[in-house]
């Protein structure tokens, strides 16, 4: 906020938020999928918890839950879809990247109802949410007024929903207490220890020597860290923090669009935001449907 725009901000760091703000909609999707999945995994206890406990029968309101939650998520990204083919259609561009978003999310719901095993339909359906919203940003930003007839308005509301929407992120971040194994972090020590007492109890407690048939004493395990908290373990959480900060700084300047007078986009640069931002949401749809596909493509691995 008090960098000035001559010579820092404008040359040097618009141009870094604007690469983090790119990397933050990459991972502000895994953070929606693990939302999601945690969503649905949560409502899914309560069913189950409900059947044994009142009764068969009575876990139906909560998988009706889930079902309503689906079709509200869905019913708003159909709305939305409908308004852009309204207002900004009659442009080629335009009606190009809503047509790639609704294909796109339409594929991921198939593949994930048909093909998919470990999917969530509450995944899809805040997926196809998060892609028609970043679908609406990017045409938004159109720098031809002809193709965009918020050209030159004042869009405190997306400003508001793009912050608020990053702000939501960086609390799960921040509340989950496995942020690190979501991050990807720490799994090599869990699987190692896992791997560990499985041994233990096939040898009954003893380890195998390898080179000889008769059992050896097990080597003194060391006792962890006094500080558990690691680079290791901590560089992942202070990334995802930057590329926030990032987000944060392109949500409040319009990624660098707003000219001196605050309310008018400039063309020159607002060509670059709109096609970072479809881009964005293109990777984004794509992994999300490797998620899908990658268990069924590859049966042998483990994508857990």
């Amino acid at each position: 906020m008090f960098i000035p725009n001559d010579p820092i901000f404008i040359p040097i760091f618009l141009w870094i938020a604007r690469i983090g703000s790119f990397l933050f909609v990459l991972v502000q999707q895994l953070i929606l999928v693990d939302v999601a999945y945690n969503w649905n995994s949560a409502w899914l206890d309560k069913a189950d918890q409900a059947e044994l406990a009142e009764g068969p029968g009575k876990g139906k309101k909560w998988l009706t839950a889930i079902l309503l939650s689906c079709g509200i998520l869905y019913a708003l990204s159909i709305a939305g879809i409908v308004i852009m083919y309204l207002e900004f259609g009659g442009c080629t561009l335009n009606e190009v990247f809503v047509s790639i978003t609704l294909a796109l999310s339409c594929i991921c719901t198939i593949v994930q109802l048909t093909i998919s095993e470990t999917g969530s339909l509450l995944a899809s359906a805040c997926m196809t949410l998060y892609a028609t919203y970043i679908c609406a940003a990017a045409v938004t930003k159109n720098p031809n007024p002809v193709c965009n007839p918020r050209f030159g308005e004042k869009s405190v509301w997306s400003i508001v929903l793009g912050l608020l929407i990053a702000f939501i992120s960086l609390m799960w971040v921040g509340w989950s207490n496995t942020t690190d194994e979501r991050l990807g972090a720490g799994k090599s020590a869990e699987n190692g220890n896992n791997a560990s007492d499985e041994e233990k109890q096939r040898t009954g407690g003893v380890v195998i020597n390898n080179e000889s048939t008769g059992p050896t004493e097990a080597a003194p395990q060391q006792s962890p860290p006094d500080n558990p908290a690691s680079f290791g373990s901590s560089w992942k959480l202070n990334a995802v923090m930057c590329v926030i900060c990032c987000w944060y700084a392109m949500s409040l300047t319009g990624w660098g669009a707003t000219s001196e007078r605050g309310d008018i986009a400039n063309p020159d640069k607002g060509k670059v935001s709109m096609w970072m931002l479809i881009a964005s949401q293109w990777i984004a749809l794509l992994l999300y449907l490797w998620t899908l596909l990658a268990p069924t493509l590859f049966p042998n691995r483990d994508f857990s």
